[in-house]
């Protein structure tokens, strides 16, 4: 792939991610035809991810309390995402960080708590 080729593929990615930003931002998930969970509607049950979108509006518009009770856990990852985002982009500047986030140890311990997150929101109607 040529660097040309490859400014057009950021370009066009971060592009998307104001397109998506805006739509999250301008139109609410709860009251127009956003796409629904079909694991929600094919099992009756919540999935990790259950509320994102409504969670996503809500922390657009710096409502992080309606957006903690549409989905907790996509509210108190997204530090964990930017910190991994961030370690990525350092990785040759700080080559410990990028260790630490990239140590299985914290990956699994990631994927434990969505599982736990999707087991007790389902037991206790979170």
């Amino acid at each position: 792939m040529n660097v040309t080729a490859k400014k057009v593929g950021i370009v066009l990615m971060i592009l998307a991610a104001f397109f998506a930003i805006f739509l999250y931002a301008y139109f609410d998930p709860e009251t127009t035809p956003f796409p629904k969970c079909p694991f929600y509607w094919a099992t009756g049950l919540k999935c990790p991810g259950c509320g994102s979108q409504r969670a996503l509006h809500q922390l657009l518009h710096l409502r992080i309390g309606a957006a903690f009770q549409y989905n907790a856990c996509l509210v108190l990852l997204i530090p964990i995402l930017l910190f991994l985002l961030v370690a990525e982009k350092l990785r040759a500047r700080f080559p410990k960080l990028y260790s630490v986030s990239h140590n299985p140890v914290f990956s699994w311990s990631m994927l434990a708590i969505i599982f736990l997150w999707w087991i007790l929101r389902n037991c206790f109607g979170w």
